[in-house]
């Protein structure tokens, strides 16, 4: 709630509507990946180093291809993706019950103006694209960003307090209303959940989060919390400053119960938030189903990979392997 934090790949998403709802693109428009793009002069890496060849947006998506996302955030413009990246409940407080919460910030032309005096640079937006550059956010943004994806564009606003006793007895506390509605086109909505679902059922980076029986909708992220050239120094240094990892998702894909967001602070990948997500996920479930609840997971349930995502033949946001999944009713 006071922690500002690059989102990393989650926000491909936000970029993946936009470019949508703009007519920009089409759940069909394809980019051709093969690892790299220039972008006014200056070269921007995709994750895999191979690239991923043509690919439309779900399997974008699904593989988290930088190329992809560079390329429609260069075409919508960085005023666009504020437009629709607000609307989803980021760069603005969520109005949850609980005092001095912050802002993240989508950046804008007029932002940069009225801040630093400068123009934006259209070679700036390029980074915003994969949720890097000048973009932040708090985690309980991100939640709020889940939810809105979830529920077809209601913003809805994250509330504690369910009763209060004044020596009275409980009396139960309203839910607040939601913060706004975002207009979004029911298809195109659905082709961005596709790709959602893909990260965890198909051939993407969060397959740890799937529940056997579930249709698990996720995207996971991995944000630098320094600079690749700082890396060395920051080792000598002693610090924990390895990358942070997220992970937003719904469930099921159609029709979702339940939404949120798993943020691991130095947490090197987003697959080891999808990890934490699957344990939420199996107990909101087993408690829907009366079920046996899932035991609390210990250090080696978890599993966690904090392999260095910079070491050789690796490169800045790729993801480790995926693992089995777990069944919900144990």
């Amino acid at each position: 709630m006071q922690g500002r934090y690059s989102p990393g790949s989650t926000f491909k998403m936000a970029v993946a509507l936009a470019g949508l709802q703009e007519g920009i693109i089409t759940p069909d428009f394809k980019v051709h990946c093969a690892g790299s793009a220039n972008f006014y002069g200056r070269n921007f890496q995709c994750w895999l180093k191979g690239g991923h060849g043509t690919t439309d947006l779900r399997h974008a998506i699904e593989q988290s291809c930088d190329v992809y996302f560079y390329t429609v955030a260069n075409l919508l413009g960085i005023d666009k993706i504020n437009k629709w990246a607000t609307a989803l409940g980021l760069g603005v407080k969520s109005g949850i019950d609980l005092p001095n919460e912050v802002t993240g910030l989508v950046p804008s032309t007029e932002w940069k103006r009225e801040k630093m005096h400068e123009k934006w640079y259209a070679g700036e937006t390029i980074s915003v694209g994969i949720g890097q550059g000048q973009v932040s956010v708090t985690p309980i943004s991100m939640a709020v960003y889940a939810a809105t994806m979830a529920n077809g564009g209601t913003r809805v606003t994250p509330h504690l307090l369910k009763a209060v006793d004044e020596g009275s007895g409980w009396k139960p506390v309203p839910a607040p209303p939601p913060q706004s509605k975002a207009e979004l086109d029911p298809e195109k909505l659905q082709a961005v959940r596709d790709g959602m679902w893909g990260v965890v059922n198909g051939g993407g980076t969060g397959n740890r989060a799937r529940v056997v029986g579930f249709e698990v909708a996720g995207k996971t992220g991995t944000s630098q919390v320094i600079s690749n050239a700082g890396r060395v120094a920051a080792a000598r240094s002693g610090k924990d400053l390895r990358d942070n990892g997220w992970f937003v998702f719904f469930a099921p894909r159609d029709n979702p119960e339940i939404a949120g967001v798993v943020f691991l602070e130095h947490g090197v990948h987003g697959p080891n938030a999808a990890r934490v997500a699957r344990h939420i996920l199996a107990t909101f479930y087993a408690k829907k189903l009366g079920k046996p609840l899932p035991p609390p997971p210990t250090p080696q349930d978890m599993q966690f990979d904090f392999s260095d995502p910079y070491g050789p033949g690796r490169m800045p946001g790729v993801e480790p392997e995926t693992d089995e999944p777990v069944n919900a009713t144990h």
